[in-house]
């Protein structure tokens, strides 16, 4: 290649090189600058190459007849390098550019098909694809005038068409969408869901994340949708989803042209999605979709996208019980052609195969694990928002008049926000008139009879109302008719839902007007009605009313508490404002704080709220209430040990000691001498060494409607009145203990009290909840997390990877493996006792390890891994090092693309609990904790956690 006198001077090597190769043509021939020109025809000005075939013309053994130099160039060509070319040292770089084309399948598939067009047709338009870029930089085709040409001749002699069939033909053979490989596809996809659920169940504290945690799950859905399109052959995929009512299908991820996502809406039995909803049957339309009578909605939906179906092919995904839980709808199967690169052929359409029913038919189990996994996430993430929501209606209701109209604006105002719903409206019982009552905008206040319309009828029955899209359709819609004839407003869709107690109660009705379809839409029009606009073209589904009956529990407490607040102050002495406002609070925090301790410690404060309240009413010294759970087999309660410290539960059997004879007969029981009595339940959360200073003592069993057992009060000390401010306790205390009248006062106060403590038992449910939900992710989200936040460089992610493993699945030993292609080599880092960092590396195929790397598929060695039959290897190892390897789990960390990067290795599987060392001196010994096996947990863990090391090695590593 000529270069400038500007890059002469930079690389002055280059510039030595090139007199040399000059010198060395006009020693050799006469005609040198035409020997030259043959050269570049044959090297395109490539520098190794051209380079190369100098010299290997200036070390030929004769010269070339002057005027046939063309002829004897390209005989050296071919005989000293065509014919042998990956034996040649020189052209080591050919070698290269092979690996890298035939390295990844699904890519080199693409990569070889645009080479292939480049060959056949001479050039192609530059589009700057991912796949024309990498083909310039491994140097195979050149950009000339917006043109993809073939860089050289060598190249195109080495690298011809035939050689491209060939390896084509090798690799479609190994990559076509075999049942397995289809099987495989989905399995990675639905490791990809799992993380993303641990991504979404860690994102819920704040609304910003949320938003990206239902990102996170529409990706999932949209990839499973994509895949299956993209390996049955469609043009295009869609994943109807059934919502739970059973009358409308919603899809989630269908796109325009323009890539856009639209919000697609069919009821069951309407369109050919509907229609397989409804006969849970197979619809394959193979050619002249538009003629078929089922195609109506298709040619409307083509219409409105511009787009064309030819053909089509719907399926259903049933449930366990042969129920439709979602519809599968493919268009327009695409011939192979269509997979050309570069630039979009028109597309050949001949219907879908027997072939394609039958690979989705094997895939359905799968297909159908992902999207119910994905649907009860999307349960989870909702009620959760339905927390949050709460929590930003009730925060800062201080700054505010605390009333019941406040508190009905706040909450109503944030349930439309919640639901997507264009209006909303809570209702409130009024017991002394009979009927309810609301305040409307402009309006003031508004009535409602029991029994009339759908609010009344809800209240009449206590039973909750959805009316899908049309509610015009409705055969009781006559009322809401003639008011939006009133009002100049189109009512199409309604949930109604009752506001119950804690202790039963029915103390309002919140209704919910209009389901909004997703996206930013205009406020309705008067102007246009009765027309329906097409964001009201929506319906509430079971999703939407379970999140409302979150919500409306959490209404129940607040309204139960407004309701009672009187109670509390003659409990308390304390003014209505506080007690109503103290609670709001622990509602709220509840969910800004989703850690054990901030939740224990909300539930302690309401507790310690109340037993405060109750304390002051029986004059004692210190007052604590112990809750059933919901086996009734054991009471729990919240202490502190310290100020400032965090709450702790506590739990005593519901069926032992003084706790099972008050379960059994409701009975209370005093004492004078409680230090006597040898039982937990008195004993428990106390400070042992202040036994002396129980005097006397009161547990009180709180009952409800049913007359079950739903706490019991333990009050200790009773205190004289008035008290001595500088008297000691023994001074304070009256000896004739808690008395009769003590007793009455709380049994007077027992319905104020119940439903207080009923809420707190549902909230400690709750918790449980959470506690179990985040014992399942937490720690593989701590894994996960740790590698996604390294932003070392490659000795730091080694180390980052191992220690992150170790703990995520109680291993001994860890080792992370990264492949080297160029010596076809495993190596790694281990930290030494002087904490310096020596390489090591070892063969592809050799070890456990090498293994993983030369199948790609994972290994799982249960203990005692000395009885497998390839473990002669790692009882070497161990005798050198005097460790005792036990069980084995090793498994291949794949980059986005499919390309293996590294192998996890995780040597013996710790028992639970055990924190001891491994002591060389014990050698060949197996210690008890060495005497555990890897389970399919961890296996599905370092699955997941490799995916995450897959994305992060390569930035890494560069």
């Amino acid at each position: 290649m000529i270069t400038n006198s500007s890059e002469q001077s930079r690389h002055p090597e280059a510039n030595n090189t090139g007199l040399l190769i000059i010198k060395g043509l006009k020693e050799k021939s006469q005609n040198s600058k035409r020997l030259l020109v043959e050269v570049l025809k044959w090297t395109g000005g490539q520098p190794v190459l051209t380079q190369q075939l100098c010299k290997l013309i200036v070390e030929a053994e004769d010269s070339p007849p002057l005027g046939a130099e063309a002829k004897w160039v390209e005989h050296l060509v071919q005989s000293r390098w065509l014919g042998n070319w990956e034996n040649q040292p020189e052209l080591v770089h050919l070698q290269t550019i092979r690996d890298r084309l035939l390295r990844q399948k699904q890519r080199s598939v693409r990569l070889l098909k645009l080479y292939r067009r480049v060959l056949q047709q001479g050039e192609v338009l530059v589009n700057e694809s991912a796949e024309q870029r990498e083909l310039r930089l491994l140097g195979l085709v050149t950009k000339q005038q917006g043109k993809l040409k073939i860089h050289n001749r060598i190249y195109e002699s080495i690298f011809h068409l035939d050689w491209v069939e060939s390896a084509l033909k090798s690799l479609q053979s190994e990559i076509d969408p075999s049942d397995s490989e289809f099987l495989k596809t989905l399995s990675d996809l639905e490791r990809k869901l799992l993380v993303s659920q641990v991504e979404i169940l860690s994102k819920v504290d704040s609304e910003t994340e949320d938003q990206g945690s239902a990102q996170a799950l529409y990706e999932v859905l949209r990839d499973v949708t994509s895949k299956v399109g993209e390996l049955l052959g469609a043009d295009r995929a869609t994943t109807f989803l059934l919502n739970e009512e059973r009358t409308e299908l919603w899809s989630l991820v269908a796109e325009n042209e323009e890539g856009e996502f639209l919000d697609i809406q069919v009821r069951v039995g309407e369109g050919i999605a509907g229609q397989v909803a409804l006969t849970k049957k197979v619809i394959h339309i193979a050619d002249n979709v538009y003629n078929d009578p089922r195609a109506t909605l298709v040619k409307e939906f083509d219409k409105k996208y511009n787009y064309r179906t030819e053909n089509i092919l719907a399926f259903p995904i049933l449930n366990e019980s042969k129920e439709v839980i979602a519809v599968i709808q493919l268009l327009n199967k695409l011939a192979q052609a269509q997979d050309l690169e570069g630039e979009r052929q028109p597309p050949k359409h001949k219907g879908f195969t027997s072939l394609d029913l039958e690979r989705l038919g094997k895939c359905v189990v799968p297909i159908r694990r992902i999207l119910e996994s994905c649907q009860s996430c999307y349960k989870v993430m909702k009620k959760l928002r339905a927390t949050a929501a709460l929590a930003e209606a009730t925060r800062s209701l201080d700054q505010i008049n605390l009333d019941t109209k406040a508190i009905l604006h706040r909450v109503m105002n944030t349930a439309k926000k919640l639901m997507n719903a264009d209006r909303s409206t809570l209702w409130l019982v009024d017991n002394d008139r009979g009927d309810l009552w609301t305040e409307l905008p402009g309006k003031g206040e508004v009535r409602c009879e029991v029994g009339v319309g759908f609010v009344g009828h809800v209240a009449e029955s206590r039973e909750l109302m959805i009316i899908p899209f049309d509610l015009y359709e409705h055969p009781s819609a006559e009322n809401a008719k003639k008011t939006d004839e009133q009002t100049r407003y189109r009512t199409c869709s309604l949930l109604c839902m009752p506001v119950i107690s804690p202790d039963g109660e029915l103390l309002g009705v919140t209704q919910l007007i209009n389901k909004r379809k997703p996206g930013e839409h205009p406020e309705y029009n008067k102007d246009d009605w009765p027309i329906v606009p097409d964001y009201f073209k929506a319906s509430f589904d079971k999703n939407d009313r379970q999140c409302m009956q979150v919500f409306n529990e959490r209404v129940g407490v607040i309204l139960q508490f407004v309701k009672t607040h009187e109670t509390l102050k003659k409990l308390a002495q304390i003014e209505p404002k506080e007690a109503v406002y103290n609670t709001l609070a622990i509602l709220g925090n509840s969910v800004a704080d989703h850690t054990d301790e901030g939740l224990y410690n909300a539930l302690y404060y309401m507790l310690s709220f109340i037993q405060s309240s109750v304390g002051k009413l029986l004059k004692a010294e210190r007052t604590t209430i112990f809750l059933m759970d919901g086996e009734e087999s054991e009471f729990w309660s919240v202490v502190v040990d310290a100020p400032g410290s965090d709450a702790k539960e506590i739990r005593i059997s519901a069926t032992m000691g003084i706790a099972s004879k008050i379960v059994e007969s409701r009975s209370i029981k005093a004492s004078n001498k409680p230090g006597k009595l040898n039982d937990v339940l008195i004993h428990i959360g106390s400070d042992t060494t202040k036994i002396d200073s129980l005097h006397n003592l009161l547990l009180f069993p709180i009952v409800d409607i049913k007359g079950h057992v739903v706490a019991i009060i333990r009050a200790f000390n009773k205190l004289l009145s008035p008290l001595t401010s500088d008297a000691t306790l023994a001074e304070k205390i009256d000896r004739n203990g808690f008395t009769q009248t003590d007793a009455d006062k709380l049994r007077e106060r027992n319905t104020g009290i119940l439903p207080i403590l009923q809420g707190c038992q549902a909230f400690h449910r709750e918790i449980r909840t959470i506690q179990e939900r985040r014992q399942a992710i937490d720690p593989l989200y701590k894994a996960i997390s740790l590698v996604s936040q390294n932003s070392g460089n490659t000795e730091d992610i080694i180390q980052t990877v191992m220690q992150a493993a170790k703990e995520l699945t109680n291993s001994d030993r860890t080792t992370l493996w990264l492949i080297d292609y160029k010596t076809n080599e495993l190596w790694t880092k281990i930290p030494q006792a002087d904490g310096t960092l020596i390489e090591t590396r070892v063969p592809m195929g050799e070890g456990f390890a090498g293994k993983v790397a030369e199948t790609g598929h994972p290994v799982n060695i249960p203990f005692d891994l000395y009885n497998h039959p390839d473990s002669h290897m790692a009882r070497k190892t161990d005798e050198k090092t005097h460790y005792r390897t036990c069980s084995l789990l090793c498994m291949p960390v794949l980059s986005c693309d499919g390309e293996l990067l590294a192998v996890t290795q995780l040597v013996n599987k710790r028992t639970s609990g055990s924190l001891l060392e491994y002591d060389p001196t014990d050698w060949p010994e197996v210690p008890d904790y060495f005497q555990a096996s890897f389970d399919e947990n961890d296996q599905k863990d370092m699955e997941i956690f490799n995916n995450q090391v897959g994305v992060v090695l390569p930035n890494v590593m560069g």
